[in-house]
Protein backbone atom coordinates (compact mmCIF):
# COMPACT_ATOMS: atom_id res chain seq x y z
CA UNK A 1 0.00 0.00 0.00
CA UNK A 2 2.98 2.32 0.44
CA UNK A 3 3.23 2.67 -3.32
CA UNK A 4 -0.45 3.61 -3.49
CA UNK A 5 -0.11 6.25 -0.78
CA UNK A 6 2.87 7.74 -2.60
CA UNK A 7 0.78 7.83 -5.79
CA UNK A 8 -2.10 9.63 -4.01
CA UNK A 9 0.37 12.16 -2.59
CA UNK A 10 1.64 12.87 -6.12
CA UNK A 11 -1.92 13.28 -7.44
CA UNK A 12 -2.69 15.69 -4.57
CA UNK A 13 0.31 17.82 -5.51
CA UNK A 14 -0.69 17.83 -9.18
CA UNK A 15 -4.30 18.79 -8.40
CA UNK A 16 -3.10 21.96 -6.69
CA UNK A 17 -1.86 23.34 -10.02
CA UNK A 18 -4.92 22.31 -12.01
CA UNK A 19 -8.15 24.35 -12.36
CA UNK A 20 -10.61 24.77 -9.51
CA UNK A 21 -13.27 21.99 -9.54
CA UNK A 22 -10.80 19.44 -10.94
CA UNK A 23 -11.89 16.14 -9.41
CA UNK A 24 -10.57 12.59 -9.54
CA UNK A 25 -12.03 9.28 -8.42
CA UNK A 26 -9.62 6.35 -8.05
CA UNK A 27 -9.89 2.70 -7.12
CA UNK A 28 -6.99 0.42 -6.24
CA UNK A 29 -7.79 -3.27 -5.93
CA UNK A 30 -5.54 -5.95 -4.46
CA UNK A 31 -6.38 -9.21 -2.70
CA UNK A 32 -9.89 -8.86 -4.17
CA UNK A 33 -10.48 -5.74 -2.07
CA UNK A 34 -11.04 -2.31 -3.62
CA UNK A 35 -9.98 0.88 -1.86
CA UNK A 36 -11.36 4.18 -3.14
CA UNK A 37 -9.80 7.64 -3.17
CA UNK A 38 -11.60 10.87 -4.08
CA UNK A 39 -9.77 14.19 -4.47
CA UNK A 40 -11.01 17.62 -5.58
CA UNK A 41 -9.43 21.04 -6.02
CA UNK A 42 -11.70 23.39 -4.04
CA UNK A 43 -9.61 26.48 -4.74
CA UNK A 44 -8.17 27.09 -1.31
CA UNK A 45 -7.60 23.44 -0.50
CA UNK A 46 -7.84 19.85 -1.69
CA UNK A 47 -10.90 18.01 -0.39
CA UNK A 48 -11.38 14.25 -0.27
CA UNK A 49 -14.97 13.49 -1.34
CA UNK A 50 -16.47 10.02 -1.26
CA UNK A 51 -17.04 9.99 -5.02
CA UNK A 52 -16.77 6.32 -5.96
CA UNK A 53 -20.33 6.48 -7.33
CA UNK A 54 -19.89 9.82 -9.13
CA UNK A 55 -20.01 9.42 -12.91
CA UNK A 56 -17.44 10.55 -15.47
CA UNK A 57 -17.19 10.21 -19.23
CA UNK A 58 -14.63 7.46 -19.84
CA UNK A 59 -14.09 8.03 -23.58
CA UNK A 60 -12.01 5.31 -25.23
CA UNK A 61 -11.99 3.12 -22.12
CA UNK A 62 -15.26 2.09 -23.79
CA UNK A 63 -13.12 0.12 -26.27
CA UNK A 64 -12.20 -2.44 -23.61
CA UNK A 65 -15.95 -3.13 -23.19
CA UNK A 66 -16.38 -3.39 -26.95
CA UNK A 67 -13.49 -5.84 -27.14
CA UNK A 68 -15.01 -7.79 -24.25
CA UNK A 69 -18.32 -8.14 -26.10
CA UNK A 70 -16.50 -9.41 -29.20
CA UNK A 71 -14.61 -11.94 -27.07
CA UNK A 72 -17.85 -13.06 -25.42
CA UNK A 73 -19.44 -13.67 -28.83
CA UNK A 74 -16.40 -15.73 -29.84
CA UNK A 75 -16.42 -17.79 -26.63
CA UNK A 76 -20.16 -18.40 -27.11
CA UNK A 77 -19.50 -19.63 -30.65
CA UNK A 78 -21.61 -16.90 -32.26
CA UNK A 79 -18.69 -15.61 -34.36
CA UNK A 80 -15.03 -16.35 -35.04
CA UNK A 81 -12.31 -13.73 -34.74
CA UNK A 82 -11.26 -14.37 -38.31
CA UNK A 83 -14.74 -13.95 -39.77
CA UNK A 84 -14.71 -11.31 -42.54
CA UNK A 85 -16.87 -8.34 -41.65
CA UNK A 86 -18.49 -8.58 -45.09
CA UNK A 87 -20.40 -11.60 -43.71
CA UNK A 88 -22.35 -9.30 -41.39
CA UNK A 89 -22.93 -6.19 -43.53
CA UNK A 90 -25.74 -5.59 -46.00
CA UNK A 91 -23.51 -3.42 -48.20
CA UNK A 92 -19.98 -3.58 -49.60
CA UNK A 93 -17.16 -1.37 -48.43
CA UNK A 94 -15.57 0.64 -51.22
CA UNK A 95 -13.02 -1.59 -53.02
CA UNK A 96 -14.13 -4.44 -50.70
CA UNK A 97 -11.09 -4.66 -48.34
CA UNK A 98 -10.84 -8.07 -46.63
CA UNK A 99 -11.19 -6.89 -43.00
CA UNK A 100 -11.86 -9.36 -40.17
CA UNK A 101 -13.55 -8.87 -36.80
CA UNK A 102 -10.21 -9.39 -35.07
CA UNK A 103 -8.57 -6.65 -37.13
CA UNK A 104 -11.27 -4.19 -36.10
CA UNK A 105 -10.67 -5.12 -32.44
CA UNK A 106 -6.88 -4.82 -32.68
CA UNK A 107 -6.64 -1.56 -34.69
CA UNK A 108 -5.10 -3.46 -37.62
CA UNK A 109 -8.00 -3.04 -40.05
CA UNK A 110 -6.32 -0.26 -42.02
CA UNK A 111 -9.30 2.03 -41.46
CA UNK A 112 -8.56 5.71 -40.69
CA UNK A 113 -8.93 7.14 -37.19
CA UNK A 114 -12.25 8.79 -38.12
CA UNK A 115 -14.38 8.88 -41.27
CA UNK A 116 -12.62 11.33 -43.57
CA UNK A 117 -14.68 14.53 -43.81
CA UNK A 118 -16.95 13.71 -40.87
CA UNK A 119 -16.17 17.15 -39.44
CA UNK A 120 -17.03 18.89 -42.72
CA UNK A 121 -20.66 17.84 -42.71
CA UNK A 122 -23.33 20.52 -42.43
CA UNK A 123 -24.67 19.38 -39.04
CA UNK A 124 -21.25 18.86 -37.41
CA UNK A 125 -21.07 20.11 -33.80
CA UNK A 126 -17.49 20.80 -32.77
CA UNK A 127 -18.37 20.61 -29.07
CA UNK A 128 -20.00 17.18 -29.56
CA UNK A 129 -18.15 15.76 -32.58
CA UNK A 130 -19.58 12.22 -32.65
CA UNK A 131 -23.19 13.37 -32.47
CA UNK A 132 -25.42 13.78 -35.53
CA UNK A 133 -23.46 11.05 -37.31
CA UNK A 134 -26.06 8.48 -38.21
CA UNK A 135 -26.23 4.98 -39.66
CA UNK A 136 -26.89 6.32 -43.14
CA UNK A 137 -23.80 8.59 -42.84
CA UNK A 138 -21.63 5.64 -41.82
CA UNK A 139 -22.91 3.43 -44.62
CA UNK A 140 -22.59 6.16 -47.25
CA UNK A 141 -18.99 6.85 -46.20
CA UNK A 142 -17.97 3.19 -46.17
CA UNK A 143 -19.63 2.49 -49.53
CA UNK A 144 -18.61 5.58 -51.43
CA UNK A 145 -15.76 7.52 -49.81
CA UNK A 146 -13.65 5.08 -47.78
CA UNK A 147 -9.90 5.55 -48.12
CA UNK A 148 -7.83 2.90 -46.36
CA UNK A 149 -4.68 3.94 -44.48
CA UNK A 150 -3.05 0.54 -45.02
CA UNK A 151 -3.91 -2.99 -46.07
CA UNK A 152 -5.89 -5.01 -43.47
CA UNK A 153 -3.53 -6.71 -41.01
CA UNK A 154 -0.50 -4.77 -42.22
CA UNK A 155 0.09 -2.54 -39.19
CA UNK A 156 -1.49 -0.95 -36.13
CA UNK A 157 -3.39 2.26 -36.89
CA UNK A 158 -5.57 3.54 -34.05
CA UNK A 159 -9.13 3.77 -35.34
CA UNK A 160 -12.24 5.11 -33.63
CA UNK A 161 -14.02 4.30 -36.88
CA UNK A 162 -12.90 0.68 -36.58
CA UNK A 163 -14.37 0.28 -33.11
CA UNK A 164 -17.51 2.16 -34.07
CA UNK A 165 -17.93 -0.20 -37.03
CA UNK A 166 -17.28 -3.19 -34.75
CA UNK A 167 -20.03 -2.13 -32.36
CA UNK A 168 -22.36 -1.52 -35.33
CA UNK A 169 -21.67 -5.01 -36.67
CA UNK A 170 -22.27 -6.62 -33.28
CA UNK A 171 -25.56 -4.73 -33.01
CA UNK A 172 -26.62 -6.27 -36.31
CA UNK A 173 -25.55 -9.74 -35.19
CA UNK A 174 -27.44 -9.49 -31.88
CA UNK A 175 -30.43 -7.52 -33.15
CA UNK A 176 -30.05 -4.93 -30.35
CA UNK A 177 -28.50 -1.52 -29.96
CA UNK A 178 -24.90 -1.72 -28.79
CA UNK A 179 -25.87 -0.01 -25.53
CA UNK A 180 -28.43 -2.77 -24.90
CA UNK A 181 -25.84 -5.47 -25.61
CA UNK A 182 -23.34 -4.02 -23.13
CA UNK A 183 -26.05 -3.57 -20.52
CA UNK A 184 -27.18 -7.18 -20.94
CA UNK A 185 -23.75 -8.81 -21.14
CA UNK A 186 -21.64 -6.60 -18.84
CA UNK A 187 -23.44 -3.91 -16.82
CA UNK A 188 -26.22 -6.08 -15.36
CA UNK A 189 -24.20 -9.25 -14.65
CA UNK A 190 -21.52 -7.21 -12.85
CA UNK A 191 -24.06 -4.97 -11.09
CA UNK A 192 -22.55 -1.84 -12.66
CA UNK A 193 -25.51 0.23 -11.53
CA UNK A 194 -24.27 3.67 -12.60
CA UNK A 195 -22.86 2.90 -16.07
CA UNK A 196 -24.77 4.05 -19.16
CA UNK A 197 -24.32 5.22 -22.75
CA UNK A 198 -26.69 8.18 -22.47
CA UNK A 199 -26.34 11.09 -20.06
CA UNK A 200 -30.14 11.15 -19.91
CA UNK A 201 -30.18 7.73 -18.25
CA UNK A 202 -27.65 8.41 -15.52
CA UNK A 203 -28.85 7.70 -11.97
CA UNK A 204 -26.03 9.29 -9.99
CA UNK A 205 -24.10 12.55 -9.68
CA UNK A 206 -22.24 13.46 -12.88
CA UNK A 207 -18.92 15.31 -12.75
CA UNK A 208 -18.71 17.91 -15.53
CA UNK A 209 -15.68 17.88 -17.79
CA UNK A 210 -13.27 20.83 -17.73
CA UNK A 211 -11.11 22.36 -20.44
CA UNK A 212 -7.53 23.43 -19.74
CA UNK A 213 -8.70 26.80 -18.41
CA UNK A 214 -11.27 25.22 -16.09
CA UNK A 215 -14.40 25.98 -18.14
CA UNK A 216 -17.10 23.30 -18.23
CA UNK A 217 -17.22 21.22 -21.40
CA UNK A 218 -20.30 19.60 -22.98
CA UNK A 219 -20.91 15.86 -22.92
CA UNK A 220 -20.07 13.75 -25.95
CA UNK A 221 -22.66 11.47 -27.52
CA UNK A 222 -21.11 8.49 -29.31
CA UNK A 223 -24.06 7.98 -31.65
CA UNK A 224 -23.61 5.25 -34.25
CA UNK A 225 -19.91 5.04 -33.26
CA UNK A 226 -20.59 4.60 -29.54
CA UNK A 227 -18.49 1.44 -29.37
CA UNK A 228 -15.44 3.69 -29.39
CA UNK A 229 -16.26 6.39 -26.81
CA UNK A 230 -19.81 6.18 -25.48
CA UNK A 231 -19.76 5.01 -21.85
CA UNK A 232 -20.29 7.12 -18.72
CA UNK A 233 -19.21 5.27 -15.57
CA UNK A 234 -17.84 5.45 -12.02
CA UNK A 235 -14.67 4.25 -10.32
CA UNK A 236 -16.72 1.71 -8.37
CA UNK A 237 -18.26 0.28 -11.54
CA UNK A 238 -14.95 0.25 -13.41
CA UNK A 239 -13.41 -1.63 -10.48
CA UNK A 240 -16.12 -4.30 -10.85
CA UNK A 241 -15.41 -4.62 -14.57
CA UNK A 242 -11.66 -4.66 -14.01
CA UNK A 243 -11.85 -7.36 -11.33
CA UNK A 244 -14.01 -9.56 -13.54
CA UNK A 245 -11.53 -9.01 -16.34
CA UNK A 246 -8.63 -9.89 -14.02
CA UNK A 247 -10.06 -13.31 -13.16
CA UNK A 248 -7.60 -15.94 -14.41
CA UNK A 249 -10.53 -18.16 -15.40
CA UNK A 250 -12.11 -15.43 -17.53
CA UNK A 251 -11.96 -16.82 -21.07
CA UNK A 252 -12.90 -13.50 -22.64
CA UNK A 253 -9.91 -11.71 -21.08
CA UNK A 254 -7.58 -14.50 -22.12
CA UNK A 255 -8.89 -14.25 -25.66
CA UNK A 256 -8.47 -10.47 -25.69
CA UNK A 257 -4.94 -10.50 -24.23
CA UNK A 258 -3.59 -13.47 -26.19
CA UNK A 259 -4.44 -11.86 -29.52
CA UNK A 260 -1.90 -9.05 -29.59
CA UNK A 261 0.33 -7.53 -32.25
CA UNK A 262 3.40 -5.34 -31.74
CA UNK A 263 2.58 -1.65 -32.15
CA UNK A 264 5.89 -0.20 -30.93
CA UNK A 265 8.72 -1.48 -28.71
CA UNK A 266 7.25 -3.29 -25.64
CA UNK A 267 3.71 -2.13 -26.55
CA UNK A 268 1.18 -4.45 -28.18
CA UNK A 269 -2.32 -3.83 -29.49
CA UNK A 270 -4.67 -6.46 -28.06
CA UNK A 271 -8.44 -6.77 -28.49
CA UNK A 272 -9.77 -3.66 -26.76
CA UNK A 273 -6.63 -3.30 -24.63
CA UNK A 274 -3.05 -2.13 -24.84
CA UNK A 275 -0.59 -4.75 -23.57
CA UNK A 276 2.70 -3.42 -22.19
CA UNK A 277 5.37 -6.02 -21.59
CA UNK A 278 9.12 -6.09 -21.39
CA UNK A 279 11.74 -8.43 -20.00
CA UNK A 280 12.20 -6.23 -16.92
CA UNK A 281 8.61 -5.93 -15.69
CA UNK A 282 5.33 -7.81 -15.47
CA UNK A 283 2.85 -7.47 -18.32
CA UNK A 284 0.29 -4.70 -17.85
CA UNK A 285 -3.06 -4.47 -19.63
CA UNK A 286 -4.26 -0.90 -19.88
CA UNK A 287 -6.71 1.39 -21.64
CA UNK A 288 -6.95 5.19 -21.57
CA UNK A 289 -9.79 7.42 -22.68
CA UNK A 290 -10.60 11.08 -23.04
CA UNK A 291 -13.38 13.40 -24.19
CA UNK A 292 -13.52 17.20 -24.37
CA UNK A 293 -12.83 17.58 -20.65
CA UNK A 294 -12.60 14.14 -19.02
CA UNK A 295 -9.95 11.41 -18.85
CA UNK A 296 -9.98 7.88 -17.47
CA UNK A 297 -7.86 4.73 -17.33
CA UNK A 298 -7.89 1.10 -16.29
CA UNK A 299 -4.59 -0.63 -15.47
CA UNK A 300 -4.48 -4.39 -14.82
CA UNK A 301 -1.62 -6.58 -13.59
CA UNK A 302 -2.89 -10.13 -14.06
CA UNK A 303 0.29 -11.60 -12.55
CA UNK A 304 -0.03 -9.99 -9.11
CA UNK A 305 -3.80 -9.40 -9.33
CA UNK A 306 -3.70 -5.63 -8.90
CA UNK A 307 -6.02 -3.10 -10.53
CA UNK A 308 -6.10 0.68 -10.79
CA UNK A 309 -9.07 2.60 -12.19
CA UNK A 310 -8.85 6.37 -12.57
CA UNK A 311 -11.71 8.72 -13.50
CA UNK A 312 -11.26 12.47 -13.76
CA UNK A 313 -12.42 15.72 -15.32
CA UNK A 314 -8.86 16.53 -16.35
CA UNK A 315 -8.29 17.59 -19.96
CA UNK A 316 -6.84 14.65 -21.96
CA UNK A 317 -3.66 16.51 -22.98
CA UNK A 318 -2.81 17.28 -19.35
CA UNK A 319 -3.86 13.83 -18.19
CA UNK A 320 -1.72 11.91 -20.68
CA UNK A 321 1.23 14.19 -20.03
CA UNK A 322 1.40 14.12 -16.22
CA UNK A 323 -1.14 11.64 -14.77
CA UNK A 324 -1.14 8.55 -16.98
CA UNK A 325 2.61 7.87 -16.69
CA UNK A 326 2.22 7.56 -12.92
CA UNK A 327 -0.59 5.00 -13.05
CA UNK A 328 1.32 1.89 -14.09
CA UNK A 329 3.65 2.23 -11.10
CA UNK A 330 0.74 1.49 -8.77
CA UNK A 331 0.00 -1.94 -10.22
CA UNK A 332 3.59 -3.13 -10.70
Amino acid sequence: MARTEEFIDKITTILKILPVHTEVSISVTENNTATYYGLKNEGEEISYPNNKTSAFEIGSVTKSFTGNILAQLVVEGTVSLDDPISDFLHFELKDNPAITLKQLGMHTSGLPRMPIGYDDRRNFIKENPFSNYYEEDLISYLKNDLKMKSQPGERVIYSNLGFGLLSYIMSRIQGQSFAEIVETKIFKPLKMQHSVFSINRISTKVINGLDKEGNYTPYWDGGILDGCIGIISTSEDLAKFAMATLDAKNKTTELQASNAVLAKPDVYSAIGWVLVKSSETESILKINGGTAGSSSSIFLNRQNQKVLTFCSNIHPDTYMDIIEPLCSEVVK
